[in-house]
């Protein structure tokens, strides 16, 4: 009891930010979310005045100290709860009048460019159907693949167009399995085609977000046009601005065989290194005695580069999460790191309740979680005796760290359980901040007009060389699996029990039950794969 009072003192954050997450989940199968959330509010509200009311005596109250993380568990459950059903996703109804041939009216949110055309993401405002239907929607997201139709559309724009819905299905032969599910989460249910139709530009609202995906857009522009070679600068445009539809099939294909199809998204694991090259590049501020300043102008920057690359979910997590990270720093609280998490993910799931479902939420949160509990005890040398040896064993043993941690995640969601993972993530992401430097560098240069041709060399070569050795490696080692949630479940569970025996309390029996919980995962693993 003492350890998790001393736990909990430590990290003020987690009973708020795990209750919240899961008032949310629980919501998602309770048709009446707000009036249980408003029931469990109130009914923590009368434990606490029952507390405070009638036990008044020192000793009986110090031995209730932990009532206190009941009470406010309740709350926030119920918080969470209200949050999720006033943030819920709408749906379209079912009949053909509101479905077929019908005109759609909304706010162009997001534009990919595609080698088919564009696809938009489209928040629906009004859809009107045959006899005269009309439905007003407040949170309801569209994909439009425009193929063959001009769509001149930019985001921000308020569009008109006439289209068949339909909803999102899995496609056995798309790259990633399970689209369904991972377009869920994001809210998007329902898709249509313009391949003759027309997007009609009726306004334009003008706004933050609609600058950035500009500013964005432009970029990718600037790049298209150096002198890198092609499938260079797709990858570059790819891992600096998170627009993976520049990638190919076979290029992803070769990323997600050897198990690091991750680094094809823009997420907190690529902000961790913009972040760290401006941290190197500001160093020069610890000579006037201010590193506190370098860390929050480090933070600042970062929300700037997130802003120049579209502002995507991905980006603005890592940036809150950093944001907190830097703020623990500054406050010289360098301990307090799970607490950074819990308050950036309360944050995140307050503004946004659904991204909880979100995959890449969920891996950047159980990476960084996974992370922090083992990665220092992973390390086996002594920070003070061989400093930069520590830092390079640190790398790969927060890399062999965070792997562990969402592989499962990986596979539950992708259907798919790279056998080469672990090796191809030791090898690969210690040379990716490297690599990054070296493209930023390129960028840079050129933008002052300057291009050094042994940096378009060592990029051109160095994607040649990672190519190689990832369809080498990844060559008949992906195999399909069905990976189940209670394999999820058991193999979290494992975690935790190390987690716990390694952070909170030496009981031997929760090694014991890590132990067990991680070979039943592995043992049964073979037989979740597919036919």
């Amino acid at each position: 009891m003492g350890n998790l009072e001393r736990v909990l003192g430590s990290n003020t954050l987690a009973v708020p930010a795990i209750a919240v997450a899961s008032g949310i989940f629980f919501s998602t199968e309770s048709p009446n979310a707000s009036l249980c959330g408003f029931i469990l509010i109130i009914l923590a509200l009368l434990f606490y005045i029952f507390h405070i009311c009638y036990i008044k005596d020192a000793v009986t109250s110090w031995r209730l100290r932990m009532f206190h993380y009941l009470w406010l568990a309740i709350a926030y459950v119920g918080v969470g709860m209200l949050l999720a059903d006033m943030n819920r996703y709408e749906h379209i109804d079912t009949g053909a009048d509101i479905r077929k041939d019908v005109s759609i009216c909304g706010e162009v949110k997001d534009v990919r460019e595609t080698t088919s055309g564009d696809v938009l993401t489209v928040q629906v405002r009004d859809i009107i159907g045959g006899k005269g239907i009309h439905q007003n929607f407040n949170n309801l997201k569209l994909l439009v693949k425009c193929g063959n139709a001009d769509s001149r559309a930019i985001s921000g724009d308020i569009v008109v167009f006439k289209a068949n819905i339909e909803d999102i299905k899995d496609n056995p032969n798309s790259f990633f399995a399970g689209y369904k599910d991972i377009m869920a989460s994001k809210g998007v249910f329902y898709i249509c085609s313009l391949d003759n139709g027309k997007i009609n530009v009726i306004d334009h609202h003008k706004s933050a977000m609609a600058l950035s995906r500009e500013i964005r857009n432009r970029l990718e522009c600037f790049i298209e046009n150096t002198s890198l070679a092609k499938k260079t600068q797709n990858l570059i445009i790819t891992v600096l601005l998170g627009d993976r539809a520049y990638l190919d099939s076979d290029t992803r294909a070769i990323f997600a065989d050897a198990g690091v199809a991750h680094v094809l998204a823009l997420s907190g694991m690529h902000m961790g290194i913009i972040g760290g090259i401006l941290l190197f590049l500001l160093f020069p501020v610890n000579f006037t005695g201010r590193y506190k300043s370098r860390i929050m102008l480090a933070a600042i920057l970062l929300w700037g580069y997130a802003f120049i690359t579209g502002m995507a979910p991905s980006t603005v997590r890592a940036c809150v999460m950093v944001s907190f990270a830097s703020l623990a720093l500054v406050l010289e609280r360098k301990r307090y790191v799970f607490n950074s998490l819990f308050a950036a993910t309360l944050i995140i799931l307050t503004v946004s309740p659904s991204t909880l479902y979100d995959a890449g939420f969920q891996l950047s949160f159980i990476c960084v979680a996974s992370m922090a509990a083992f990665a220092p005890h992973l390390n086996p040398l002594d920070r003070k005796r061989s400093p930069f040896s520590y830092k390079v064993v640190s790398l790969l043993v927060a890399t062999l760290a965070a792997t562990c941690g969402s592989w499962v995640v990986s596979a539950f969601y992708f259907k798919t359980f790279p056998l080469a993972f672990i090796p191809s993530n030791l090898l690969l992401l210690p040379i990716l901040p490297f690599y990054v430097a070296m493209a930023l560098c390129h960028l840079i240069f050129m933008g002052i007009g300057i291009e050094f041709s042994f940096l378009k060399k060592l990029l051109d070569t160095g994607f040649e060389l990672t190519e190689y050795f990832l369809r080498w490696i990844g060559n008949g080692n992906n195999i399909e699996t069905h990976v189940t949630i209670w394999i999820v479940a058991l193999w979290f569970g494992g975690l935790l029990s190390f987690a716990f025996y390694l952070n909170i309390v030496r009981w031997r029996p929760l090694l014991y039950v890590g132990v067990i919980l991680t070979c039943i995962t592995l043992v049964s693993l073979p037989f979740q794969s597919g036919t």
